[in-house]
């Protein structure tokens, strides 16, 4: 059984994935790819796009946007694969309303300086 949409065995938002990548890493110079790495990244994509509480294709999206303006990631980013383990980094860091408000972060500081520094 094949996904809807696909002649190839791909979803269409797997090669959606794949293709923002593509065309991200060529507005970054990147206009050669190794012969698979497309084929690759469709598998990783399959994975990345899997079950129920899987992230979204807007979200990868916004991942891979994020990756590419982070000083130390955006030169490093060839591969969904990358993109796949920098997710958990992109949650904590740069959705907005993850990890606690600003209230509660100043909070658990203030406790934190009052533990260890008196």
């Amino acid at each position: 059984m094949t996904p809807k949409g696909s002649e190839t065995g791909y979803a269409e938002d797997e090669k959606a994935l794949v293709n923002y990548l593509k065309e991200a890493l060529k507005k970054r110079g990147v206009l050669r790819f190794p012969r698979d790495w497309h084929l690759r990244q469709l598998a990783t994509a399959r994975v990345m796009l899997a079950g129920r509480n899987a992230p979204s294709l807007d979200e990868w999206r916004k991942c891979i946007d994020w990756a590419f303006t982070e000083p130390y990631w955006k030169n490093r980013i060839d591969h969904l694969a990358r993109i796949e383990g920098l997710w958990p980094r992109y949650v904590l860091q740069a959705r907005p309303g993850t990890g606690g408000d600003s209230r509660d972060r100043k909070k658990e500081r203030e406790m934190i300086k009052k533990l260890y520094l008196s």
